[in-house]
This record gives structure tokens, C-alpha cells and sequence, in this order.
């Protein structure tokens, strides 16, 4: 018996992962404090490594092969040249994993709006769950939290450290550019796939071009800085809006006297007037990253508690890497708990902490490489960070099936900027 905590791409990843080899003994919980699963975030980055991931999660190993569910999403995604990797609105994404748990349902059953309170560990090495607001408790042999950056699992069931505040906010929406008649907004179906535009040093706003691949939709994220916004602009999670950034910083001295600035301050007030949820302009939040160089907490698992996707290793989204890094966590896993013997707490544990160790130096590179180049780009732009190292490069890519250490230092291409 599985609980998972999270019914995002993680959680639903590593259930189809662990069901995928017909295991009869296997049977699956999920458990969502969300009442819904309406859509969330912008845009997904399905980079090489994720894809290898989802074919093994879907139980198709070998070169040259493919799942369904790898080509579902391939179909509905843009591919990109640069890493051939793919760009999808995140809501496909979860759709087409949701699909697929939902053919599993003999073995994978969720429960929406339950939060998870307190776990007790039983004689025999499992755990019984308790939910607020909820007379439900579920018996597991295995504990799973799934459940995103500001994971309970983390927070209250394992004791760990909060993750690190980075100082930088983001917003996410999209928009119909068919929206009306507006020809401003139907110009920007022939943007690139991806265009970034700055207003200042402290904001980036990036608009990814999903037409004609799903008619008229743009998704649009705004990050922004906050030590690196003029005196005049300040940030309250929940209240204020990229409408309110934007137009503080035009009427600062930075913002006066640029015809192209107020071009795009132009169009970025029709886009978000047009957004698809209006609910998206207050929703922000503060991005945090799991801190993977404490060395005395490493992965922060225990007993048969682990973690996965960003409740085990939120990174910064430079390169899109969060979700296909997330997918490597449910395959990787999966291979694990097949080592061991289910009927043995002894036997979990260990394979839980095998897991764990190998994990942990890939995902702090990653980590500390994407920081560096989230920070970097509000300092010289996205193009003016350099490209990875090839050796590094090929790491990444190579996925779940690369050496846990990097070839080369994260740092070894960064050095000379950060110098700067």
C-alpha cells in the first residue's frame, strides 16, 4: 500500500511508475488538498531526460522505442531545435498523465480536498495517515510527498527546513489572442515559440507562442525581483498584480522616454486585460528552492517516508528542467521498490535511502546550475547567460540512466559572469 501526497505531474508520474509492471500486490492512494483539478501554471518543458523518464514510467525500456504516452505529448507539443525537447501548456501535460492513471483504477484511487495532518508510524514499520477536516485514514507501507515547494510532507511529517526564499515573485495566465477583433493581440501569433521582454533590471515578462499547435493561446509569466525594482514598487502576494508592477515602473524615472518600453507596457495591459482567468493576476507567489548543499539533511527521507519533485529538489525554472527532473525521481524510484521485498520494512527503507543517495548529488547540480542562471539572466539577459558545457549538456540529457555526479562543475561555465 502506497500513499501519495500531491495529485500533480509528480504524484501521478510516480503512481503509473509504480503500477506500470502489473504488479497485483502493488495498490496505489493519492491524496490532493485541492477540491479540483483545474489547470495550473503556464507552460511545461519536456526535455530529453523527462522524455527517457515517461517511457520507462509508462514500462517501455530500449532505444529506438517509444510509449503512447511519450507520443501523445510529443503530438501536442512544440518541439524545441536548440534542445530537442518540448514546450507544452502544463495543463496538457497533466491531462494526459491524469488520463492514464485514471485506466489504472483497480489500483490507483484519489482523493480530492483531503489534507494530510499527522502520520503514525505502526509496530510492524507502516504508517496510518490522518486527514483534517475528514474522518478518513489510510494504512501505508510506503509514504510519498509529492506535494510541490511548500510540501507538508517536508514541513510537518519529516521535520525539515523550510525551503529558501529567492527573492524573485512570478505570476502565470494565458490568453486567447482571438480574442475580440484585436489585431495587437493576433500579432503575436507570429511570435517565435519563446520571447522575453524586460522592463528594467528587476522584471522579466516572457510570452510562449503555443499557436498554431492550440489555436490562439499565449502563455505569459512575469518574474520579477524585488531588491531590483525602483523605490516605488512593491510586492504583496495575493493582492498585487503584474498590472500594478508594470505600470509602477513607467511611472518611475526608469520607465519615461522609450517608445518601444511603452510599446510593450501597451501590449502586456491588453494581454492581461484579455487573460484567460483573471484570478492569475493576484495569484503569486514568492519562488523558493530546496537547499540540497545542507549536507547533514541531504534528501531528508525516513523510514519508508520519502520525497519527490520539487517537495525533494525545487529548482529555479531557467532551463525548464522542475518536471522532467520530477519524472526521473518517479522512474528511478520505481526501480528501487522493485529491488526490494514489499512484505519487509527493513528491505523499503534501505532501497528508499539507496534512492535517495543517488539522487541527491545529480539534483544539487542541476539545482545550484539553474539558481545561477536565474540570477544571472536578470543581470545580463536569458542570451546572455552562456550555453552548458557539452559534457555537462550531455548529462543532463542523458537522464536516468547518467553517472549521480556531473563530468564537470556547474560552476566551471559560469565562472567568469559571476566573477563580474
Amino acid at each position: 500500500k502506497v500513499l501519495i501526497v500531491g495529485c500533480g505531474l509528480a504524484g501521478l508520474a510516480a503512481a503509473l511508475s509504480l503500477t506500470s509492471n502489473d504488479d497485483d500486490e502493488v495498490h496505489i492512494t493519492i491524496v490532493e488538498r485541492r477540491s479540483d483539478l483545474e489547470s495550473r501554471g503556464a507552460t511545461f518543458g519536456l526535455q530529453i531526460n523527462g522524455q527517457k523518464a515517461l517511457n520507462e514510467i509508462a514500462g517501455v525500456v530500449g532505444d529506438g522505442q517509444s510509449s503512447a504516452m511519450l507520443e501523445k505529448l510529443k503530438s501536442a507539443g512544440l518541439l524545441i531545435p536548440s534542445s530537442k525537447g518540448y514546450m507544452l501548456p502544463w495543463g496538457s501535460v497533466r491531462d494526459v498523465l491524469l488520463e492514464e492513471v485514471k485506466t489504472r483504477e483497480d489500483k490507483i484511487k484519489i482523493h480530492l480536498g483531503v489534507s494530510i495532518d499527522t502520520v503514525s508510524e505502526k509496530d510492524d514499520g507502516s504508517y496510518v495517515a490522518t486527514f483534517k477536516d475528514d474522518n478518513l485514514q489510510i494504512d501505508a507501507d510506503l509514504i510519498i510527498g509529492a506535494d510541490g515547494v511548500h510540501s507538508h510532507v517536508r514541513r510537518e511529517i519529516l521535520s525539515l527546513p523550510k525551503p529558501t526564499p529567492s527573492g524573485a515573485y512570478v505570476w502565470r495566465g494565458s490568453v486567447d489572442t482571438n480574442a475580440g477583433s484585436n489585431d495587437k493581440l493576433k500579432q503575436m501569433q507570429e511570435y517565435p515559440m519563446g520571447k522575453i521582454i524586460k522592463f528594467g533590471e528587476g522584471m522579466n515578462l516572457a510570452y510562449f507562442n503555443f499557436h498554431p499547435k492550440v489555436v490562439g493561446q499565449t502563455a505569459w509569466v512575469i518574474t520579477a525581483r524585488a531588491n531590483m525594482l525602483p523605490d516605488n514598487v512593491t510586492i504583496d502576494c495575493g493582492t498585487t498584480t503584474p498590472i500594478d508592477l508594470i505600470k509602477a515602473y513607467m511611472d518611475s524615472a526608469d520607465g519615461n522616454g522609450d517608445e518601444e518600453l511603452k510599446e510593450n507596457c501597451e501590449l502586456a495591459m491588453l494581454v492581461f486585460g484579455n487573460t484567460h482567468q483573471p484570478s492569475d493576476l493576484t495569484w503569486s507567489s514568492e519562488m523558493a528552492v530546496v537547499d540540497l548543499n545542507q549536507e547533514d539533511i541531504g534528501w531528508g527521507g525516513k523510514g519508508r517516508i520519502t520525497l519527490i519533485g520539487d517537495a525533494a529538489h525545487a529548482v529555479r525554472p531557467a532551463s525548464g528542467l522542475g518536471g522532467s527532473l520530477a519524472f526521473e525521481d518517479a522512474a528511478l524510484l520505481a526501480r528501487y521498490i522493485a529491488r526490494s521485498n514489499t512484505s519487509s520494512a527493513t528491505s523499503i527503507e534501505e532501497q528508499l535511502r539507496a534512492f535517495e543517495k543517488i539522487r541527491l548529488p545529480r539534483c544539487k547540480s542541476i539545482s545550484n546550475d539553474q539558481t545561477i542562471r536565474a540570477e544571472l539572466s536578470y543581470k545580463v539577459g536569458f542570451g546572455g547567460v552562456p550555453s552548458w558545457d557539452p559534457a555537462y549538456k550531455e548529462w543532463v540529457q542523458e537522464g536516468i540512466d547518467s553517472t549521480p555526479e556531473p563530468p564537470v562543475s556547474e560552476m566551471d561555465v559560469l565562472a567568469d559572469l559571476l566573477s563580474d
